[in-house]
């Protein structure tokens, strides 16, 4: 029953997809949120099902060969059961919200026919996504990691400006590189030298062959997380609609990326510790990126944008610890990994809020320059109220759920003694939160503070009911994602 569930939560929105092709206004809205709902009922059904089992792992392989090993199967697991609720119900909340941003009610954009084509786009994004969480062969992976960037050039170059067929087109063919760098290579090695593409058969790769499979998997998580020095592609896909921006920023796409390393660190087994040192430099770098940017952002978007390259890399730091684990050379080390899934599970939410709230700037307003945005707390109080919460969120302040998150990674790791250059990652992750709280700050003065600019600015109920249920999942997410993170764990050899 439970792996019947698993694949429907995929199956349903992929045919939807499809269906939407062919729909437009009203009909696509039915079959749009049918799909949604489907995919987060279903998803529902799969964690009540696996928590009441109380199993540790669910593998079911569909497709056996003598000469290939597992060709397809799914992964049920604390993880792919986190993550996949996670998707599913951030998913139907910003196409949710999405129906009436897709509106001709929209001041900066506004719609009516035609967004069937975004429905189609977006709903087979979130198929994609839920299968690439469920697979457990590199021919699954593969195959939902691609689809996934069709779908994101769908939805980036929907309004079809050049300047969005250009940001489609980069957001398509840079994570394609990486997967054809990470991927081709796990299959070709999966093929001529372990007769099997199962994750399960990591651990059996060579020593002298692993650590290279290791960074070609990494290059193609790093180019979908917008990593560097691959992140160029992340500001750019602003020019997609508002709802598809929280998605591939919250809950898919980028984060997904993260997850592929998570995965392959849970079965790959002992690393040796110079890959632990490239990790280090590449993610201090990263966060580099957006400490040197957030001061001269004007623009909502891409502001989040940059915050969202950080937020990646705060979750690879985690995974960067994870990989000294496997070293030999630090003690807890599934800590890293725990860390890396809660900040993904505690982002998505918080990440989603801030979107969706500056949609609501293009939506009531007609404008996304935080110059131009006053006074919220009098002409749009809930708004306000949903940017000043997402702002101090991303900062890691708590109550928000994303704190304790950040917290996990910083306060377990107190053990590692390596060397100082172990350390700068954690370093970065703190010069990070400090100067978007220091950014964040100035603008909740300017846009929520500051005296108005326009008399009155309209909303809408689905909006409003919207953003208030991300303000409490972005309050509650860490205390609901706890005890399955705790459950996350390895299935590889351990050193």
């Amino acid at each position: 029953m439970i792996s019947l569930l698993a694949a429907l939560t995929f199956t349903v929105p992929l045919i939807g997809g499809l269906i939407l092709f062919r729909l437009d206004e009203r009909k696509a809205d039915v079959i749009m949120l049918a799909s949604f709902i489907s995919a987060m009922i279903t998803q529902f059904g799969v964690a009540v099902l696996y928590l009441l089992g109380h199993e540790e792992l669910i593998h079911i392989t569909y497709l056996k060969s003598a000469q290939f090993g597992e060709v397809y199967g799914l992964i049920i697991d604390p993880m792919s059961v986190l993550i996949g609720t996670v998707v599913a119900v951030a998913g139907f909340i910003f196409m949710f919200y999405g129906v009436e941003y897709m509106s001709e009610r929209n001041v900066g954009h506004p719609g009516g026919k035609g967004r069937g084509l975004f429905y189609a786009w977006m709903t087979l994004f979130e198929g994609a996504t839920l299968g690439f969480i469920y697979s457990s062969t590199f021919l699954g992976l593969l195959i939902f990691f691609e689809l996934m960037g069709l779908a994101c050039w769908g939805v980036v170059s929907y309004y079809n400006t050049k300047e969005a067929r250009r940001a489609g087109f980069k957001a398509f063919i840079i994570p394609n590189v990486g997967a054809m760098i990470g991927f081709y290579t796990a299959i070709y090695i999966g093929l001529t030298q372990l007769h099997d593409l199962s994750l399960f058969s990591l651990s059996t790769v060579s020593p002298g062959v692993k650590p290279w499979l290791f960074l070609a998997l990494l290059i193609a998580g790093y180019t979908k997380s917008a990593q560097f020095p691959t992140y160029s592609w992340i500001p750019d896909a602003m020019e997609a609609p508002t709802p598809a921006s929280a998605f591939l920023h919250g809950a898919a796409m980028v984060e997904m990326g993260v997850y592929l390393v998570a995965r392959v660190i849970q079965f790959i087994g002992p690393l040796p510790v110079w890959v632990f040192y490239f990790m280090a430099i590449m993610v201090s770098l990263t966060l580099l990126i957006p400490i040197l940017n957030y001061p001269v952002q004007k623009d909502a978007k891409r502001l989040l944008a940059y915050s969202t390259v950080a937020e990646a890399g705060i979750m690879f730091s985690g995974l960067t610890y994870a990989v000294l684990g496997l070293t030999g050379k630090a003690p807890n080390f599934d800590i890293g990994l725990k860390a890396a899934m809660f900040q993904l599970t505690t982002h998505a939410f918080v990440k989603g809020l801030a979107f969706l709230t500056a949609g609501t700037f293009t939506y009531s307003l007609g404008t996304l320059d935080l110059r131009r945005i006053s006074g919220l707390r009098e002409i749009l109080p809930v708004n306000g109220l949903a940017w000043t919460v997402a702002l101090l969120g991303l900062a890691g302040l708590p109550p928000m759920g994303i704190a304790f998150s950040k917290a996990e990674l910083i306060t377990n790791l107190s053990l590692v003694k390596v060397s100082a250059l172990a350390w700068l990652p954690i370093i970065m992750v703190l010069t990070d939160s400090a100067v978007f709280l220091w950014v964040g700050l100035k603008w909740i003065t300017k846009n929520v503070f500051g005296e108005p600019n326009v008399e009155k600015a309209s909303t809408h109920p689905i909006i409003t009911a919207s953003l208030v249920t991300l303000i409490v999942l972005t309050l509650v997410s860490a205390y609901l994602a706890y005890p399955l993170v705790e459950e996350i764990t390895f299935y590889g050899v351990i050193p």
